[in-house]
């Protein structure tokens, strides 16, 4: 029995398909041998792989065409598992320059780093992230299997360009939802100077101003008197509130532009992670500091506690 198959990939790929052997130990088990023979171009650019296996044992339970099955299905996962982690990266990098090539070499790096981001994990859900990848690797192994059951060469490039499509519309997709989260996020650093210009541009109304935030998004506002100030604030917004035009963070975030404090003292810092309060962060910045516990923050997190427990 002799079955021969030749890859070509990327001369960087080393490293990872140095591990080809070990993952084969089995064949020299049951009496087969593996030929591995490694070549690269004359530019270094290309790594050549022959593969040859031999054997001519009579095997019990598997007949020969059986034993180059299960090779070829193994090669064909191998080969899956080093598209994804050799290849993916440069694929997203190419698509990266193709869509951004008007955009700072910086941004083109944070849209391959989110791109690739995107791609590992798609989901909030840590279980489901390592399902869909576990998912997307075996596709790519059905699909190469197909193709080396007829083909005695594969070229790894060539065939992720011709017979991978759906796979590279994929890494399409996640480059687009980069790009989006790149403009997204300098409309957010624009919204951000322009708030923080008001901020600086105009006298403080009060000097301190206290936020407590609970667990349902709700908030307390105060003076360094101890003196609550949001009534009034809040009831300019009224109407607004009541259509569904804003939101009780945007309330927050229009009294704090309003008042210009000098300062910011955000209590019951466990709730201080919602998009609100960062922004408070990025406008206030050096006027923020945290409570590290007080009355009033010690008897928000009993309330939240009841509320917890009655949930």
């Amino acid at each position: 029995m002799v079955y021969e198959l030749q890859i070509t990939t990327a001369a960087d790929s080393t490293p990872f398909l140095e591990q080809f052997r070990e993952k084969f130990s089995w064949l020299e088990q049951h009496g087969y041998s593996l030929w591995v023979n490694k070549l690269t171009d004359e530019n270094a650019n290309n790594l050549f792989i022959d593969l040859r296996l031999e054997g001519d044992k009579i095997e019990p339970h598997y007949k020969e065409e059986d034993i180059i099955y299960i090779f070829k299905h193994q090669v064909s996962e191998f080969l899956a598992e080093h598209i994804v982690k050799d290849w993916e990266k440069k694929l997203t990098w190419k698509e990266v320059i193709k869509k951004g090539r008007h955009i700072s070499s910086g941004d083109q790096l944070f849209v391959l780093d989110k791109a690739v981001d995107f791609l590992k994990r798609c989901n909030s859900n840590e279980s489901l992230n390592l399902l869909m990848n576990y998912g997307r690797k075996n596709k790519i192994a059905h699909r190469i299997l197909d193709y080396i059951y007829y083909h005695h060469t594969l070229v790894m490039e060539g065939f992720i360009q011709f017979c991978m499509q759906d796979y590279l519309t994929e890494i399409k997709f996640a480059v687009d939802l980069a790009c989006e989260e790149l403009r997204n996020e300098k409309e957010y650093n624009e919204f951000v100077k322009l708030l923080r210009y008001f901020v600086d541009t105009q006298a403080p109304m009060i000097q301190e101003v206290n936020i407590l935030t609970d667990k349902m998004g709700r908030f307390s506002l105060w003076d360094g008197n101890g003196v609550r100030i949001e009534e009034n604030h809040i009831n300019y917004y009224m109407d607004d509130i009541t259509r569904g035009e804003i939101s009780l963070d945007d309330v927050l975030v229009s009294i704090l532009i309003t008042v210009a404090p000098n300062r910011i003292v955000l209590h019951n810092s466990g709730h201080s992670g919602s998009e609100t309060v960062k922004v408070i962060k990025n406008v206030f910045a050096e006027r923020i500091s945290e409570c590290n516990g007080c009355e009033r923050c010690f008897a928000n997190k009993k309330m939240d506690g009841r509320i917890t427990n009655r949930d």
